[in-house]
């Protein structure tokens, strides 16, 4: 069923016109018909939906409707819900999930006392600063505006545009003045206008109202981001922002990431609605660009010595330079002259000084020529490649040598970090409970929040002590083969369903696995396969190839092997190369295997690969009673580029189950445009999955539960609304959201923690306290932590149409779920189905990974 004409404008008066044919007498639909929807304007204008039945032979009733109910009945309920677009709410805030064991935990979760706020009524203005106004000193130069105009008043600036008083300030409703400002980077005072104007009046009593009856469709958006301005101004001055986190250099030994990177500290922050005000705070941490000479740098990413310098650089190794240095700022000076300091943003990298020319007085010169003959600096390193900085559209560009720069510190950029960088910030960050509670709240004591002088005018204040909540431990499912999990982990003795493997090759794509341990990979497969059940032949062949003409190769051996397991370098995107021309392009099954892995077989991950060849472990028993019927669970996520990439697509997958284990799924995938999260063809997608659940199962699905990772709070109403478009095709509908917010959950009892790093157990589950206070919503720790502090999973109901389905029956279903993953034998972090969309979606990113441009041959 295809409902086209809801929108958002047109979902409070959309009118339905049913256009029936052949429909027998119990209200059902004639065999083989298919309900159609249809959009046409009447001569007044509405728009109406003309509904039909047409001949389709793929269906002998209509979307699963039942004689129990007549057509007409369904249509009026359908309507009638999408009028009132709501999401559901707990009947009574103090009845949420009852089963497990109930214990005590702290949460990094601090109360907010707004009961002395001293203006219920704070004034919201708007600043307009000049464009010539970096950012860097928007603070500073708002500062100086306050102690000119209103010096006994502590209004809150977020920054950028908005400044929030408690009560008016003292000029009417516009004030403009120019100010006088010192900037570090250019060693002199600059002069700038800056104009404030009223903008609108926020209600802070919204809070507490929201917090008795509220929705997320209508949050108080503007009082919560007010509150948020006013906490973060006592560390705005001190510590580098980055969203709502701020951080500081270590004051102690530098943590060098590797790479031209280092670690620095920060803590999170951010003010949320539970059953009463809290802040939620949390310690972090991030890379920056390590402040080092330009020289130092280029040897630390190029793994050179101080002596290559004096030569060119190769092409790959301009091409590493160029992008670690491109868009970063840095500290240009004459060797000892310090007035000649100057802050530059570099654009790109050209050629090296002894080759890089510009006119100068109508005559072409180098730029090592110029630095000799008008600095009277001899150049050390003149083959190393200029920063081109400044604006990229001068007339006459700005060429400096590499040698006479520094990396700015405290720069913030937004990279993914490369594997060994990721390694040594997890050994860095990875701690005990006990650790970083003690962190967490050193960062609060340290920032003083109460303190502060724009806190106190506001009448806030901040508790200094943990929230303790009440929660309980959920029972684990027990595994088929009659094992019971123990802190969320089971050990391999057989699968309960193999394919044999029997034909099958090995092809060597690395120039430093030798044949020997090729060989020895392959016969610890065949003692890992016997021992679990799944017999395992020898390779057919072992070869060795150039990847170059995988495609063509891949074509030879596609009609007479199952599989065909690739060993891949360490380190590259050959794997997207591989997974593009074998999944793609030839259609061939693959199983990827980096060189090292091979070098270093040992029976666990011997064990590991045949899970992903296999693909059918982990299944159990005990079902939630919600599962006994025809069920599809569905799986959604969106993966983004990076974002230095801007015009690389976002990729959407969406997978469904179709079997009645709920352990198989089918996968739909399409692109999309750039940070686009919310996924355009969701409901040509699940109009997909119903009609492949039907063929492979021969029923129609009475329910669709469906898992959605990564919507922000924000995106609530999109999807929602996107709920009543497609829950049409059954009769009952679940749809939640998942993510992992910045909460932690601490053990108090040391009979309550688990491992060496003292977490909470896996199945811990807290819905009450630090929860919405209307909404179902939980926090579920579903995993056993390897290391560091264990991060739950947030749930959200979005919609639910089954009124029969408990909130303990979605808390237990969301927690089984966690361990029907089938690459491991854990259970892990969130839903498997959300974890296979995200997966399809990382490998639908692989198959256009190295091509160019992006804007082409997409589809």
């Amino acid at each position: 069923l295809q409902f086209w004409s809801l929108s958002p404008s047109s979902v409070a008066s959309c009118r339905l016109l049913l256009v029936i044919r052949e429909v027998d007498a119990t209200n059902n639909c004639a065999a083989g018909s298919k309900f159609c929807v249809s959009e046409e304007t009447t001569d007044d204008g509405d728009k109406l939906c003309n509904c039909s039945l047409e001949e389709e032979g793929y269906g002998a009733r209509f979307s699963g409707y039942s004689s129990e109910r007549t057509l007409l009945e369904d249509i009026t309920a359908i309507t009638k819900g999408v009028e009132s677009l709501k999401i559901p709410t707990r009947k009574f805030r103090d009845k949420c999930g009852t089963k497990g064991r109930r214990i005590t935990v702290e949460t990094n979760h601090v109360s907010l006392d707004l009961s002395r706020i001293k203006n219920d009524i704070v004034i919201h203005y708007d600043v307009n600063l000049e464009l010539e106004l970096p950012k860097r000193l928007a603070r500073l130069a708002m500062e100086m505006f306050r102690r000119k105009h209103y010096q006994d008043r502590y209004p809150a600036f977020d920054g950028k545009k908005n400044l929030y008083s408690s009560g008016p300030l003292p000029f009417g409703g516009e004030i403009s003045d120019d100010v006088e400002v010192y900037d570090v980077e250019r060693n002199s005072n600059r002069v700038f206008k800056i104009t404030i104007k009223f903008a609108s009046r926020v209600d802070l009593r919204s809070l507490i109202t929201y917090m008795r009856k509220g929705t997320s469709l209508s949050a108080p958006q503007e009082a919560i981001q007010a509150i948020d301005i006013v906490l973060h101004n006592a560390q705005a001055f001190r510590y580098v922002q980055v969203g709502r986190s701020f951080f500081s250099p270590p004051q102690d030994a530098i943590i060098q990431l590797g790479d031209g990177m280092e670690m620095w500290y920060g803590f999170f922050q951010s003010a949320i609605l539970g059953w009463k005000p809290l802040l939620n705070i949390d310690v972090v941490h991030k890379a920056f660009p390590s402040p080092k000479s330009v020289i130092e740098i280029l040897c630390e990413i190029l793994h050179l010595d101080i002596q290559d310098l004096q030569r060119e650089l190769t092409e790959w190794e301009k091409h590493d330079f160029a992008n670690y240095i491109k868009g970063l700022k840095v500290e240009y000076m004459l060797p000892n002259i310090p007035s000649s300091k100057r802050a530059y943003r570099v654009n790109t990298i050209v050629e090296s000084a002894s080759r890089q020319q510009f006119d100068m007085k109508g005559k072409r010169i180098s730029v090592d020529e110029y630095f000799m003959y008008e600095k009277k600096i001899h150049l050390s390193y003149p083959n190393l490649p200029c920063l081109h900085v400044g604006s990229p559209n001068r007339t006459n560009a700005i060429y400096i040598p590499a040698e006479l720069c520094k990396i700015t510190k405290g720069q913030v950029v937004n990279r993914k970090l490369n594997e060994t960088q990721t390694s040594n910030m997890i050994k860095q960050t990875a701690t005990s409970t006990t650790e970083r509670k003690r962190k967490i709240l050193e960062s609060l004591k340290s920032v003083r929040l109460n303190d502060d002088c724009v806190v106190k005018e506001f009448g806030l204040s901040v508790c200094d002590k943990f929230e303790k909540v009440e929660a309980r431990i959920l029972d684990a499912p027990r595994l088929e083969y009659n094992m019971n999990t123990r802190r969320g982990v089971w050990r391999v003795k057989s699968f309960i369903a193999t394919n044999n493997l029997t034909n099958w090759i090995m092809l060597n794509l690395t120039d430093n696995t030798r044949l020997d341990e090729i060989r020895r990979f392959a016969s610890d497969m065949q003692r890992m396969g016997q021992q679990l059940g799944m017999y395992i032949k020898r390779p057919m062949k072992v070869d060795r190839r150039d990847s170059r003409d995988l495609g063509n190769y891949f074509r030879s051996v596609k009609d007479y092997i199952q599989l065909i397991v690739v060993i891949v370098p360490d380190d590259g995107n050959l794997y997207a190369k591989v997974k593009r021309e074998a999944e793609v392009q030839v259609g061939v099954l693959t199983q990827c295997i980096k060189g090292r892995t091979v070098q270093r077989m040992n029976p666990a991950t011997c064990s590991n690969i045949l899970l992903k060849i296999n693909s059918k472990l982990n299944l159990f028993i005990g079902w939630p009673r919600c599962l006994l019927r025809p069920i599809m669970i569905v799986g959604a996520d969106v993966t983004h580029p990076s974002p230095d990439q801007n015009n690389i697509p976002s990729v959407a997958a969406v997978c469904a189950s179709h079997d009645p284990l709920v352990f198989k799924y089918n996968i739909q995938i399409r692109l999309q445009p750039p940070k686009v999260e919310i996924i355009e063809d969701l409901q040509s997608i699940i109009r997909e999955q119903l009609l492949f659940f039907y063929r492979n199962t021969s029923y129609k699905p009475e329910r669709i539960i469906f898992f959605r990772d990564g919507v922000g709070e924000g995106q609530f109403a999109q999807k929602s609304l996107f709920i009543y478009r497609t829950r049409l095709s059954t009769q009952s509908h679940i749809s939640g959201h998942t993510e992992t917010p910045p909460c932690k959950i601490f053990p108090i009892r040391d009979e309550d923690a688990d491992g060496r790093n003292r977490n909470v157990p896996p199945g811990t589950i807290v819905d009450r306290q630090i929860t919405h206070p209307t909404e179902m919503d939980f926090y579920l720790v579903s995993h056993a932590s390897i290391q560091g502090v264990s991060r739950p999973t947030k749930y959200r109901l979005l919609w639910n149409d089954d009124h029969e389905m408990t909130e303990d029956e979605i808390e237990e279903l969301s927690y089984y779920l966690c361990h029907m993953f089938s690459r491991c034998t854990r259970s892990v972090s969130y839903p498997a189905p959300t974890y296979n969309a995200h997966l399809a979606a990382y490998r639908a990113r692989a198959y256009f990974e190295g091509l160019f441009p992006w804007t082409l041959h997409l589809q």
